[in-house]
């Protein structure tokens, strides 16, 4: 079964949302597309129960769950104590997994076990299952303790070995330390997968979900977005902005904060929904009057990516 990209996914994770199930719940009357759950938090029961209603899932690593560095659109609130993770418990999970539902799993993370790319090659592949509805991604980290960023040079001299998962996923925190060294980085991995006989394995940028940084990083070469950012902040005319403010500006200035939570998710949901509509027309013209908003923006990042790429 194929799955389409562009592709942008809603994002849950018991970190910084302890009332994720409620969450989950709440939006799920909403969502037909495809939603990304961490398996950490199916481990430590945060989540229970299938989630059939998504057209799709992406079954997280738990590399975030299990730490307590922030995102890039995250703020600091309660501090988050994280359990146990280990890759034994990533295994349990994902092998015990079971839905109707076409599954892409996410290798094993932990910001404590950092190995050598070749190992974490190798580690996928003996614990990603296969076969039926199941789909493998290997989400490339870091190889030392300690290292902020990924070495874009030595992932892509084994392109060769990524082909052969379903997807390859990168952090937006770890993939550069600017918005332009991120776009050049993954253009680089997009190149090199296409010279390897990838042009199909799609490029997925976890954390990178919001009204420009989404965008951007398709012009460069990726095809799959998640983040929590639809949960944390509100999508409004090409902006992500604060929640109180979108609800004086456009739902009332008397709004519970329950209720302002649960009217900006599905604001936000749809906003998603047309946003991808627009990135997909982007990808078969490449014209980017496709966008609604931000087109000029946009044309002047896919400029400088290409003079920096050429120098």
């Amino acid at each position: 079964m194929a799955i389409a990209t562009p592709l942008l996914v809603p994002s849950f994770s018991s970190k910084g949302f302890p009332d994720l199930q409620a969450i989950l719940a709440a939006t799920e009357r909403v969502i037909d597309s495809a939603i990304l759950v961490s398996a950490y938090d199916y481990h430590h029961r945060h989540l229970s129960g299938d989630v059939d209603f998504a057209e799709a899932i992406i079954l997280d690593s738990g590399g975030y769950e299990s730490g307590t560095d922030l995102d890039l659109s995250e703020v600091a609130g309660a501090p988050h104590v994280p359990l146990s993770w280990t890759r034994t418990q990533h295994a349990e999970t994902v092998t015990g997994w079971n839905s109707s539902r076409p599954t892409i799993i996410v290798s094993y993370d932990h910001h404590l076990d950092r190995v050598s790319l070749a190992t974490q090659i190798e580690r996928a592949r003996a614990d990603i299952p296969s076969g039926g509805l199941l789909f493998s991604e290997l989400l490339l980290k870091p190889e030392a303790v300690g290292s902020a960023y990924l070495d874009i040079a030595r992932i892509v001299a084994v392109a060769t070995e990524l082909v052969t998962f379903d997807a390859v996923g990168v952090t937006e925190k770890e993939i550069g330390d600017t918005v332009l060294a991120r776009m050049v980085n993954i253009a680089k991995l997009r190149m090199a997968l296409n010279k390897a006989g990838g042009e199909g394995t799609p490029i997925h940028v976890f954390g990178s979900l919001d009204t420009i940084s989404t965008p951007l990083y398709q012009i460069a070469g990726a095809d799959v977005f998640d983040g929590l950012t639809w949960l944390r902040y509100a999508f409004d005319e090409g902006l992500t902005i604060y929640r109180q403010n979108y609800a004086a500006q456009k739902l009332g200035l008397d709004l519970s904060p329950d209720l302002l939570s649960v009217t900006t998710w599905f604001n936000n949901y749809r906003y998603l929904q047309d946003l991808q509509l627009q990135m997909c027309a982007f990808a078969e013209s490449g014209d980017f009057s496709a966008f609604r908003h931000n087109a000029s923006l946009f044309a002047g990042a896919w400029e400088q990516l290409s003079s920096t790429r050429e120098t």
